[in-house]
This record gives C-alpha cells, sequence and structure tokens, in this order.
C-alpha cells in the first residue's frame, strides 16, 4: 500500500520528535547526575570578601555557591554551612571559579580551579555503594543521597577543596592561588570603587577588635592548608546516634 503525502509527514515527524528525544535523553545524562550540596570556609583570624563562586558542570552550565557565612565572617577552618533543602540531581562539576579579596594581605584573587570528575564520580559511586552518601532532605523527607563538597580558603591564596560523607573525608585539591591586581568590575560594590575604598566596604562589619589584633600580624604565618578538617572526628558521635536509631544504616 502507498502511502500518501500526509501519511509521510506524520512519518517525518513522529522520527524527527524520536531522535529530538534521544538526543535530549543522552545530552541529560540521568545516570550520571547526583546530589551534591557545597560550602565555602576561611579560618576566623583570615577574613575574606568573596565577589564570585561557582562550578562550571559537566554539561557546561553554572551551580552558584553560596557563601553567607564567610562573607558574615563567621567561620571557622573546615567547617561547613550547607543547609539541605530544595534541588534536584546534577551534573559532575569540571571547574570551580574563585574571586575573591582578602583581608589580611590586602590581595584579590581570581582564578579557575580544573577539578578531576572522573575521581569525583569514582567517590560518589564509591560512597552510594558503601552507604557513605548523606541523606539531603526535601519538603521534610529525604529527596536523595550524595556528598558534601567543602572548599577551603586559607591565607596567602591557598585553596584546598574536600568531598565529604558518611566516614568520609577524601581531599581533593591542594593549590596555591596567585593575586592578581584588580581591573574592571573587580571593584564594582554598589558603585565604581578604588582598590583601597573597595577593601574598606566590603570588611567594614569586621570588629575593630579583630581589625587591630590582625594588623598586629595575629597568626599571620597559621599554617591552615596542611590542618586537617577532623570532620569525621567531629561527626562521629553524631553518626552512631543516627546508626543506632536506624536513621542511617
Amino acid at each position: 500500500m502507498k502511502l500518501n503525502l500526509i501519511n509521510k509527514i506524520y512519518i517525518a515527524i513522529a522520527i524527527g520528535l524520536s531522535i529530538g528525544i534521544a538526543i535530549k535523553f543522552f545530552s541529560f545524562k540521568s545516570w550520571d547526575r547526583y546530589y551534591y550540596v557545597t560550602s565555602i570556609c576561611a579560618p576566623s583570624t583570615q577574613p575574606i570578601a568573596i565577589r564570585n563562586a561557582h562550578f562550571i558542570l559537566a554539561d557546561g552550565e553554572t551551580d552558584f555557591i553560596t557563601h553567607t557565612d564567610v562573607d558574615d565572617f563567621n567561620t571557622n577552618w573546615g567547617q561547613d554551612d550547607f543547609i539541605s533543602s530544595d534541588f534536584e540531581k546534577q551534573r559532575l562539576p569540571l571547574k570551580l571559579v574563585l574571586q575573591y579579596a582578602s583581608y589580611r594581605d590586602k590581595k584579590f584573587y581570581n582564578d579557575t580551579i580544573n577539578l578531576n570528575e572522573n575521581e569525583i564520580r569514582s567517590i560518589f559511586k564509591s560512597a552510594i555503594r558503601n552507604k557513605q552518601a548523606i541523606g539531603f532532605s526535601k519538603y521534610g523527607g529525604v529527596s536523595g543521597k550524595g556528598l558534601s563538597f567543602l572548599i577551603g580558603i586559607a591565607n596567602d591564596g591557598n585553596l584546598a577543596v574536600w568531598l565529604q560523607g558518611i566516614y568520609l573525608d577524601k581531599f581533593l585539591v591542594k593549590q596555591k592561588l596567585k593575586a592578581k591586581q584588580p581591573q574592571g568590575d573587580d571593584t564594582y560594590y554598589g558603585a565604581q570603587l578604588t582598590k583601597e575604598a573597595y577593601l574598606k566596604q566590603r570588611f567594614e562589619r569586621l570588629s575593630d577588635s579583630l581589625k587591630n589584633k590582625l594588623d598586629k600580624g595575629f597568626e599571620a604565618r597559621a599554617n591552615y592548608i596542611d590542618t586537617p578538617t577532623r570532620y569525621i572526628e567531629k561527626n562521629t558521635e553524631l553518626w552512631e546516634y543516627q546508626k543506632k536509631n536506624k536513621y542511617i544504616e
């Protein structure tokens, strides 16, 4: 039986839709998406002002990272501040983009750090298999299990990145960033400012007592970058309680 023109058009549309769905499916890669949250920490005696912090994901999307506690100068080395909330699975990060200014050395840092996607994926798969993934909540219930990235910004441009779960504290990156002269909008804060005015405004909420201590050199040579987070030690009691009460396996 010969196909008339209308049937041929319907078949062509169906084939086109099928191809489009297949392309979208393989581009989305649902099998290579994971739940994760991200926190940034800095030593309380090394205050910084973050202008930009985000991941560039494997699909080219941008995942912006909150840094409220750091902006409020209410953080310590190795301390996370994530809050489980409404979120979806995402592709893994390939790069970390950071832009910040440091009160201690009055310098500006702006860099992109490469991350090892294969290593990160391997850690996720192992954590899920070995029941080390964290349960994240959504609308009061558990939406899924994943891991937490912790980004530590220490003095002198030193940077560390960990991937954490239940009894899991994996070191991913240790890198020293180079200070750069601010350019263009790097010193924009409500208006275009000089470097000195920008630093003054960004750190105006820092207490005078701490400023005086830092200006006198307090902990100027502290080696935070090689200081462990003590994440497992600090959470062991909680995990033992959760396991005993069957909140975790």
